[in-house]
């Protein structure tokens, strides 16, 4: 699907065009949600196998959270922190799959979640202080700094999109490559390598989140 644009028709007249990876991450959020509501009707007091992985899943990040955050509970954190995890997770999965590829593979992908992190952290750190003691953590120690301070905010979001843009991008390359020299057996190596490398990426990801939530929402002067 790489390259092909999809005219969609408007009903005035004309189209617009749709990029594949618009289409496919829809369809990867289409069916990760539909997969979400049926475990959800299965979810039972005596846990099952996946049921017992998911919850200890979000009781890790919650512990974690509440660390960080310095909170007694980090639950109002863990439904982002985790999707993020998910949607990443599902996006290295995607790419294994022929003539389909990860929508992290894209730059646009990874600027929108970048800056679902960015918005988000401020918008716990006001809600957590204030906006005049919130926005005042930025001229610490001293006002001069707060350009520097500001920036800071600024460059870890650029990190965050092109971290995870560049090494999902660098994967589906080298598959590429690969498929053209050996298509049989080095690709699949490459191919399970690559879940691994998505699994990781997902970590970092999340770890990040954790991290700039917890700097934003802790005592003043933390940041």
């Amino acid at each position: 699907m790489m390259g092909i644009l999809v005219a969609v028709p408007l009903p005035g007249g004309g189209a617009f065009l749709i990029s594949p990876t618009v289409l496919e991450t829809t369809g990867m959020v289409g069916v990760v949600g539909l997969l979400g509501i049926l475990a959800g009707r299965r979810v039972q007091a005596r846990p099952s196998e996946w049921q017992a992985a998911i919850e200890w899943g979000y009781r890790y990040l919650e512990d974690l959270l509440s660390e960080v955050t310095e909170k007694e509970s980090g639950h109002r954190y863990v439904p982002l922190v985790a999707t993020l995890a998910v949607f990443i997770l599902s996006a290295a999965l995607m790419g294994t799959f022929p003539l389909l590829e990860a929508p992290t593979a894209n730059l646009n992908t990874t600027v929108a979640l970048a800056l679902v992190v960015f918005f988000a952290t401020h918008y716990f750190g006001i809600q957590e202080h204030g906006w005049i003691e919130y926005l005042r953590q930025f001229a610490e120690p001293s006002w001069i700094l707060a350009p520097i301070n500001v920036l800071g905010h600024i460059t870890r979001t650029v990190s965050l999109a092109i971290r995870l843009f560049a090494n999902m991008l660098s994967h589906q390359v080298i598959i590429a490559v690969l498929l053209l020299v050996a298509p049989l057996v080095i690709p699949v190596i490459f191919e399970l390598f690559g879940l691994f490398i998505g699994a990781l990426q997902a970590y970092i990801f999340t770890l990040l989140t954790i991290v700039y939530i917890g700097g934003a929402v802790r005592a003043q002067g933390a940041m």
